[in-house]
């Protein structure tokens, strides 16, 4: 396992070489740094600036560093996150490597903000996060907060439904070493190496981290390739801190982010067939149909503290991307991919679609306290440059161009900034009682131009302001039990797709969300409770109603009314000292008022209209539920061995907005069984043995799926599914699910020196 740790790295990348080439000097270095065990508390004020505590009037999980490392055997962040209240994962490969997603009440990763040390993570164009580009961050990583609806005023994309905080690792004062790696089912491996030098003439401090990641999927050629780097440095005095941290993902992953028909999910030989690459051939698929880009994240953050009562922070950050997804497309024609083309000659070729960006800029906090009084004034401001192009690498036709060059056939660029600033404070109206307000003013310019792959022009500029008020009470019921309820605005932009689809003169609404909490946190002897309701009212939320575009296109377009409502309890008992259980449960409805479906008819080469009235919204079970039991086989001064079982079970969703029973996904539950071993040793801080059986009952299951439904009176459809027969027309219905790993297993091993 060790050996093949560098196998995926290109060193000739910069971020993995400064890992090699600062290795040797700080090793040096290490040798005299302070061999103190005194507890060194640098609070970072970009963190807490975002973050939410026991007295903030909002819904909230948070995630700490033992089990986020218990949890780690490589798989993505949503897999981490999977048994917290509200989620739902899913993996394009099938077994959590690779490309992966998170839904939070419903809501998808464009609509869930996230930060890293308070600085926005998200894509500025599409406002998702795409966490393959991130590979093994959770070695990297000490506390991930959860907050559920609006949450509070953050950095980057609007939360529109959840925020998701990552705080990487803190300050070590010793020197330190430790490696980890798992290997599993799907030829899955993982190796992590990690080092520090502690403190260093009691002011320097430097930590490093080099991983790598590879998997062949679940799904058949689902490969993943993923290396990544994290480097940082920390200089501190008594007052103040700087800190530098530069990390990197390259990621290279076989796509698998097509689906299999409704016919395939039963076949245990089709269930995890591929379509990827067959446009080449059936029996043997383009080897290169892959997805290929890299990612670097360069941040330096600066702390002082005035006063015991003051203290401020500004981070500065830069985040570089480039990389391409590589197609074979058959029978093309040569006119869609040249100017001066005029005649309808077809060709089999090889395409890549490139995306090329910068996303800069800066965030800062302001903080002061005293007597029950916390006041904080914070904002950012960055900028996304982009290049969007494709290329034509390949292609057969040697006699109709001889002397083939690769060839750009689009271009486009974009060009984002995005600008907030915000004024919070906690405030004490008596011992029991306190109050919180928060208002953010943010304001967004967009700009593009150029043409896209289908030569339209997709020239946009457009502004937008927002103003996000929330306010809240917090009321200490007891000792250690709290009541609490917020209301809270949140407005968000169309994303890049929304606007370049959309006609000029028609484009899309902002969406708007009003959200209500309402909660009561108590914390018992041996257990705690939490248990929270909540309303998320939306005006002209944008989702896919089966309108198109002039081209074709699916579009998302805004209706009129649609709401999110639920219950969320959250628990955990300490039976005995061996024994103990926690678990959640989310109860929700989540619909749309009035809802009008646009049905291709492949007849009239029109669209037809159906009014549904109030419908479902789409991927948003009724009900999600986790519960886990731990059991402590060993337990001593030197030695533990646990063993958790845990279960999830998710409602039935349905794939669309239309609640059409044919396009749902069935209700699904799985088991997952964890053992844990750790000792320690004279020589050694602590060594870690850990199996993961991952869907012990071996569930077939579906967590993820796309549809395309059409009209045709007189068109049998070979291959399609006809659902449902109406008088004088035959409904139709393409859809593509994704199958999710049946039993498999996780091994992991880690040593701390």
């Amino acid at each position: 396992m060790f050996s093949k740790i560098f196998h995926q790295f290109s060193f000739s990348k910069l971020p993995i070489l400064a890992v090699f080439i600062l290795s040797g000097p700080l090793s040096i270095l290490a040798q005299n740094a302070v061999d103190s065990t005194q507890s060194i508390d640098l609070q970072q004020v970009t963190i807490t600036a975002t973050m939410a505590t026991d007295k903030t009037p909002m819904t909230f999980t948070n995630i700490k560093k033992d089990e986020i490392r218990k949890n780690d055997f490589g798989q993505d962040v949503p897999f981490l996150l999977k048994s917290t209240p509200s989620v739902v994962e899913t993996s394009d490969a099938g077994g959590g490597v690779g490309y992966t997603g998170i839904r939070i009440r419903g809501s998808d990763a464009t609509r869930i903000n996230v930060t890293i040390d308070g600085v926005p993570l998200n894509d500025a164009e599409s406002q998702s996060v795409y966490w393959v580009d991130l590979p093994d961050f959770a070695a990297s990583t000490s506390m991930i907060q959860i907050q559920r609806g609006v949450g509070t005023s953050t950095n980057g994309a609007g939360a529109f439904g959840a925020s998701i905080n990552l705080i990487t690792n803190a300050l070590q004062s010793k020197k330190y070493f430790n490696y980890s790696g798992s290997l599993g089912s799907f030829g899955t491996l993982k190796n992590t190496l990690g080092f520090g030098t502690g403190v260093i003439k009691n002011h320097l401090s430097v930590d490093a981290r080099l991983s790598s990641i590879s998997s062949d999927g679940y799904v058949d050629r689902a490969s993943s390739k993923l290396g990544s780097v994290y480097l940082s440095a920390l200089y501190f005095s008594d007052k103040t801190s700087l800190k530098f941290k530069i990390f990197t993902g390259n990621e290279r992953t076989y796509q698998s982010w097509y689906g299999i028909p409704l016919s395939y999910l039963n076949d245990s030989k089709l269930r995890t067939y591929n379509p990827a690459g067959t446009e080449k051939s059936v029996e043997s698929p383009y080897p290169n149909q892959v997805d290929d880009y890299i990612q670097t994240h360069g941040h330096l953050t600066l702390n002082h503290q005035f006063s015991p009562n003051l203290k401020a922070n500004i981070s500065l950050f830069l985040t570089k991307g480039k990389g391409f997804y590589e197609e074979y497309r058959a029978d093309q024609k040569l006119k869609k991919y040249y100017s001066n083309w005029k005649n309808d000659s077809t060709t089999d070729l090889v395409r890549r679609l490139w995306l090329d960006n910068n996303f800069y800029g800066s965030v800062y906090s302001l903080t002061y306290e005293e007597n029950g009084l916390n006041f904080t004034f914070g904002g950012g401001l960055n900028q996304y440059d982009g290049k969007h192009f494709g290329e034509v690498i390949w292609q057969k036709r040697t006699d109709l161009i001889p002397n083939f060059q690769p060839t750009r056939f689009y271009e486009s660029t974009s060009k984002k900034t995005d600008f907030n600033i915000y004024f919070r404070t906690n405030f004490d109206f008596s011992e029991q009682l306190s109050g919180y307000v928060d208002y953010q003013y943010r304001r967004i310019g967009y700009n593009t131009e150029g043409v896209d792959r289908k030569k339209r022009d997709i020239s946009r500029a457009l502004t937008y302001e927002f103003f996000n008020p929330k306010f809240g009470l917090s009321f200490d019921l007891e000792k250690n039990s709290t009541l609490y309820t917020s209301l809270a605005v949140a407005n968000r932009e169309p994303n890049r797709g929304d606007l370049i689809d959309a006609e000029k003169a028609n484009l899309p609404k902002p969406e708007r969300m009003y959200d209500l909490e309402l909660g009561w946190r108590k914390q018992f002897k041996n257990s705690a409770l939490n248990i929270n309701f909540y309303s998320m009212s939306y005006e002209n939320q944008l989702v896919v109603t089966g309108n198109i575009n002039d081209v074709g296109d699916q579009l998302r377009v805004n209706v009129g009314e649609s709401l999110r409502a639920g219950l969320e309890i959250e628990g955990a008992v300490q039976l005995t000292e061996a024994l103990s259980f926690k678990g959640n449960a989310a109860f929700s409805k989540n619909t749309i008022k009035n809802f009008t479906e646009y049905r291709d008819n492949w007849d009239t080469g029109g669209q037809d209209t159906i009014q549904h009235g109030t419908t479902d919204l789409a991927f948003s079970p009724n009900f999600v539920g986790n519960l886990s039991a731990n059991y402590k086989i060993l337990r001593g001064s030197n030695q533990n061995l646990d063993v958790t079982l845990s279960s999830k079970f998710v409602g039935a969703q349905f794939i669309d907005n239309t609640s059409n029973g044919n396009a749902q996904l069935p209700s699904y539950n799985y088991f997952d069984l964890m053992f844990l071993y750790n000792t320690q040793h004279k020589f050694l801080k602590n060594i870690t043995f850990k199996l993961l059986i991952n869907n012990i009952l071996d569930q077939k299951y579906v967590n993820n799926a796309w549809t395309y439904r059409y009209n045709s009176p007189s068109y049998n459809a070979v291959g399609d599914e006809p659902y449902t027969r109406s008088e004088g027309g035959t409904i139709y219905n393409q859809t593509g699910y994704f199958p999710q790993a049946g039993r498999h297993f996780l091994v992991g091993f880690s040593v701390a020196f």
